[in-house]
Parts: C-alpha cells; sequence; structure tokens
C-alpha cells in the first residue's frame, strides 16, 4: 500500500476508441503508400470541419487557402506518419502550424503597409450569421486568440484535453484552466 505509486494511467490508443479514427489512421497510412484515393478521402473528410476551425479562430478571408495549405503540409508528412494519436490531433497541430504562420505574416505585412504609409486593405467582417450561431461567433470574437484556439480545438471540434495539449503544446491543465475562463468570458459577454 505504501512505497507503490499507480502508474498514470494513460488512455488506450485513440483507434481502438474511435471507428473514425481507425478509418482516418488507415486511409493515411494508404496514403503515405502513395494512394492518392485514400488522401482525396482523408480531404473530403476533413475539409469542412478544417475550414470551421480557421474560420473560428477569426480567419474569414483565407479559410479555402489555409485548409489547402493544411492539406498540403499533411501530404509533404504522410511518409512520416505514426499513428501514436488520433489523426485529428495530428491534422490540427498542422493546421495550427498554418494558423500561427499566417497571423505572422498578416501581421508582417502590416507593419510593411504602416512603414510605407500606404493604407491597409479593410479587414473582412466575419460572415453575417443568424440567432445562436452569430451569438457564439460574436462571444468567441471577444477572447483572446489562444483562449479562441482552445475553445475551437476542444468544444467546437471535439477533440479531447490532452489531445488539444498536444496541439497547442501545452500542459492539459493549462488546456482545462483556458476552456474554463474562456467559457466564463463567453457567458458574460453573452450575458450583457
Amino acid at each position: 500500500m505504501f512505497g507503490r505509486r499507480k502508474k498514470p494511467s494513460t488512455p488506450p490508443p485513440a483507434s481502438a476508441q474511435d471507428p473514425s479514427d481507425a478509418e482516418d489512421v488507415a486511409l493515411m497510412l494508404r496514403a503515405a503508400a502513395d494512394d492518392a484515393d485514400a488522401f482525396s478521402a482523408l480531404v473530403r473528410k476533413h475539409e469542412k470541419p478544417l475550414a470551421n476551425f480557421f474560420a473560428r479562430n477569426g480567419v474569414y478571408r483565407d479559410v479555402e487557402d489555409l485548409a489547402q495549405l493544411t492539406f498540403l503540409k499533411l501530404h509533404r508528412a504522410r511518409r512520416g506518419y505514426k499513428p501514436t494519436a488520433r489523426f485529428t490531433t495530428f491534422l490540427y497541430l498542422l493546421a495550427r502550424q498554418v494558423l500561427v504562420d499566417h497571423v505572422r505574416a498578416t501581421q508582417r505585412r502590416a507593419r510593411l503597409h504602416e512603414e510605407a504609409g500606404k493604407e491597409l486593405d479593410p479587414v473582412q467582417p466575419a460572415p453575417r450569421a443568424r440567432g445562436e450561431g452569430q451569438d457564439a461567433q460574436a462571444a468567441l470574437g471577444c477572447l483572446s486568440p489562444w483562449m479562441r484556439e482552445t475553445v475551437v480545438l476542444v468544444v467546437m471540434q471535439g477533440l479531447a484535453y490532452h489531445e488539444a495539449a498536444e496541439v497547442l503544446r501545452v500542459p492539459v491543465g493549462t488546456v482545462k484552466s483556458r476552456v474554463s475562463a474562456a467559457l466564463r468570458q463567453m457567458k458574460d459577454f453573452l450575458s450583457k
């Protein structure tokens, strides 16, 4: 009883839990062997959730381009893919890298335009939505980028806390506290 520590429990491989993930892993392994149809099936299956990921993180104008860049990164990484986590964890890790690169490039362009004294293109507003969707999008807009990104991954994209932590490269506790704080902040925003 004393002196023996319990080993931390690790979740079973995601593919054992989720038949959809097992299908994704099988498709990715086939894509790694240069099966174009398998890669196309992955793109068809994940293009809308990926576009939603970018849109919910505040990118409206370049959603399709960023999704394409993510799939390009996925294609380039296909031969080195190892199914050690859920496929979607791997995909959203790539998507997050694309998003970070996009934000940096946008900030760089803004600085260059400012330094050159040119007026930057007006920021494209979020598309009009109705009802609860519009409220949710507005509430997401009140969050800082790192909180919004965490909420999008966990609440809207359905990643588990440990998967989101892996994508964001932060501890699981940080993901939990960000989600909790973000949901409180969104609730306060919506109650105004």
